[in-house]
């Protein structure tokens, strides 16, 4: 007898299994190789573009200008690149313009689309903004009171992902753009500031950084690494390729699992097969090898379909995770060693599944797998409820759940994984809006924050004067110290019990960090001025409720002696209305409102990729029910063949058969509910390690009703479809099963 002659006929047979197995094992890999695609493509563009560019290592402002010369002679003397950047940020209408002079050695444009400035009356800016607002090559645009003609779209490796302000918690493409024009028209610009671009070239960073402030008195100094600018992308590339591999690692691993019992049971369906070809002399390794091979098929031909689909798609699959940054010319493609896996671990987990089940059917008596009654043991359930008067309709379905656990498990599994997904996708969605509409107000009730390039002491403006500068941890990690008065109108600091802070008597944590670096009340932690370099041990007096801010605050005369300025100064003014301060004295002008419009964009940038994950969610749940509905009904052929004998016509045949599994479906909705809360919460403290900001997981009722009512459509949709296979099913059956 040629084994493999039963391939064929067994795949004809079981043609839906094989479909519906392949189908969820190519929805899974799916979800693996969107996020591997863009993550690698982000990571090798990243790579390239820094090191083409000259992207720059740190800037730094000074309080006194460093000349030509002085910088030729501090390139020489520590073995680095160092050049001057100008700059102009021009209020245009709605609009904030930031017009650069031409750099020679760091942080280099690229022209990307169109020609490069020659004329006076000519502009390039950057992409996003043209793509984002359908600016085309040839149009005029205004910039302060001067039209120009767009020539060209570029783009430049410190703005890879346009932040206005480095505080900003998400790009802004909608009213912030770059410019660049001729040198000429650059000097007839008004009210331009400069900032220092440095390359190192050895291990001296310290003594450098010491040398500038001993000598220029150095203002503000950002490491590219702190620098969300430029780390955002090796960061959210990092951030792509874990997530997949978590993602391969829990998810499709799920759904192998929930494949690998039903392959399981379909083994053990050919129970008297497998006896038969025992008691014909087919020794135990041949068996098992026999049905791996019949388990290999879906974890196989899914793997190769989905690495062959996503290698047509790899383009609009790592596009999708593009849509943070400036437009990225990337040639997307699928890692061949991602594939290899991607193809590996399913086949193998079902290999292994089916040979486990042969090898234990294999220790059973030849007789009983003859008989098929291999599992006569477990047949006490058939007698539940035997005296009870309820309906024969509910005994059949507590039989049937209670007495088939595994094939109870898989609906329940493919209700909980649909469920699961969609809300997920929502959750995210909600929680970027709620923060919108409510956590941005922790920040403060001022609307304007003023960052001053000077020091003053009297303020003449109006609103409310702080201290703000940032400070290192001992990672060099960057966090805000804001000094302030406690009775600062637009500032109500507040601890978890709501009781306010006496700012005047230590240092207080945001949430943020305590959340993120593990810091509780009473801890110690060390403190550097990057200017100086100098350390400060400080005691954490309290943690405040605030998940918008990476901040530590004080008292003004406790932050003024950090940062080593008189006690009477400051350098930022809040204020909840504009204010009449002249531009050349502002450094930036944080909105709170800008704030809200970034988490908006965020949202928006997201919707594809979740209603992606939503749909998948939704073909994961149809798919897994079918699998598992289309064994319970393959598994009671001979049940459902005496019911038509006793005169049950289809439609009450249905209603007993496939109904047996409903009670599952809240019980599944019901358990995934807080899993995505929890998992909710914590991609978004991994999130806060990139933006800065904690916001905290929130599903709105309407994503409650929108997610059940997906799952409910998609477990039906599934059982509708299965409704001809109860009717396929012939009254010879039933004599056919001579087993009891």
């Amino acid at each position: 007898m040629n084994l493999n002659k039963r391939y064929f006929r067994s795949i004809r047979s079981n043609a839906s299994f094989y479909v519906s197995s392949t189908v969820l094992t190519i929805t899974t890999i799916f979800l693996f190789f969107i996020m591997n695609i863009s993550g690698q493509s982000i990571q090798e563009f990243g790579e390239s573009f820094f090191d083409t560019q000259k992207v720059e290592d740190a800037n730094f402002t000074t309080y006194l200008p460093i000349s030509e010369d002085e910088i030729a002679t501090l390139e020489e003397d520590f073995g680095l690149e160092l050049e001057a950047q100008y700059y102009s940020n021009v209020e245009t209408g709605d609009s904030t313009v930031r017009v650069f002079k031409k750099t020679e050695q760091i942080n280099l444009y690229q022209v990307t689309e169109g020609e490069d400035v020659t004329e006076d009356d000519e502009v390039i800016i950057s992409e996003g903004y043209a793509v984002f607002n359908q600016v085309a090559i040839g149009d005029e645009i205004k910039i302060g009171e001067k039209t120009y003609q767009v020539v060209g779209f570029f783009q430049r490796p410190d703005y890879l992902y346009m932040l206005q302000n480095e505080t900003d918690a998400y790009k802004n493409v909608t009213t912030f753009f770059l410019a660049y024009v001729t040198d000429e028209e650059f000097e007839r610009l008004e009210s331009t500031n400069s900032i220092y671009l440095v390359r190192y070239g050895k291990d001296n960073q310290d003594d450098f950084r010491k040398e500038i402030n001993d000598k220029y008195y150095m203002r503000s100094y950002l490491s590219a690494s702190e620098n969300m600018r430029i780390d955002m992308v090796p960061m959210q590339a990092e951030m792509f390729i874990v997530m997949s591999y978590i993602i391969l690692a829990v998810m499709p691993l799920i759904v192998v699992v929930l494949v690998s019992i039903v392959i399981s049971r379909k083994v053990k369906s050919e129970q008297k097969m497998i006896g038969t070809l025992t008691a014909l002399g087919y020794k135990k390794g041949q068996l098992m090898l026999h049905y791996a091979g019949f388990a290999m098929l879906p974890g196989l031909f899914g793997g190769i379909l989905a690495v062959v689909l996503s290698a047509i798609f790899a383009q609009p699959f790592g596009e999708v995770g593009l849509q943070d940054y400036e437009p990225m010319r990337i040639q997307c493609r699928v890692d061949p060693l991602a594939a290899v896996i991607a193809i590996v671990v399913p086949t193998l987990m079902y290999v292994l599944a089916a040979m486990r089940s042969v090898n234990k059917l294999l220790k059973k008596d030849t007789v009983l797998l003859l008989s098929g009654n291999s599992d006569q043991d477990k047949k006490g359930y058939k007698h539940l409820l035997k005296k009870s008067k309820v309906s024969f309709k509910l005994k059949y379905a507590l039989r049937s759940l209670i007495g088939n656990p595994s094939r109870s498990f898989v609906v329940f599994l493919g209700i909980f994984l649909g469920n699961y997904i969609a809300l997920l996708g929502y959750s995210l969605l909600d929680t970027m809006e709620y923060t919108k509409q409510n956590m941005v107000d922790e920040m403060g009730s001022y609307e304007y924050q003023y960052v001053l390039n000077e020091l003053i002491v009297d303020n003449t403006y109006g609103g409310e004067t702080v201290v703000m500068s940032a400070v290192e941890n001992e990672k060099g990690e960057q966090i805000s110290l804001i000094g302030t008065s406690k009775d600062n109108p637009y500032l109500d600091l507040r601890d978890k019990e709501g009781t306010q802070v006496d700012i005047e008597t230590g240092y207080y944590i945001t949430n943020v960090i305590a959340t993120l670096k593990g810091i509780e009340k009473g801890d110690e932690i060390i403190l550097k001025n990057p200017l100086t370099l100098e350390e400060y041990r400080i005691t954490v007096a309290g943690i405040i409720d605030n998940d918008m801010q990476n901040a530590i605050f004080t008292s003004k005369e406790k932050a003024t002696k950090m940062l080593g300025i008189d006690a009477e100064t400051s350098n930022v003014i809040m204020s909840d209305v504009s204010l009449d301060i002249p531009e050349e004295k502002i450094i930036q002008t944080i909105k709170k409102s800008n704030a809200k419009e970034q988490f908006q964009n965020m949202s928006n940038m997201m919707d594809v990729m979740i209603g992606f994950v939503i749909a998948l969610g939704a073909l994961i749940c149809v798919a897994s029910i079918y699998v598992a509905v289309n064994m319970l009904v393959t598994e009671n052929r001979s049940n459902i063949s005496m019911l038509k004998v006793l005169g049950y016509d289809d439609r009450k045949i249905n209603r007993i058969v496939l109904s047996v599994n409903h009670i599952l479906v809240p019980i599944g909705i019901g358990v995934s509910i807080p899993l995505v809360f929890g998992s909710a919460n914590w991609f978004m403290a991994w999130l806060a390690e990139f933006i800065g900001v904690l916001p905290q997981a929130y599903i709105a009722p309407k994503s409650f009703v929108y997610t059940i009512i997906l799952t409910c459509a998609s477990y039906f949709g599934s059982l509708m479809l299965l409704r001809r296979k109860v009717s396929k099913v012939d009254m010879v059956e039933s004599l056919k099963d001579n087993r009891e």
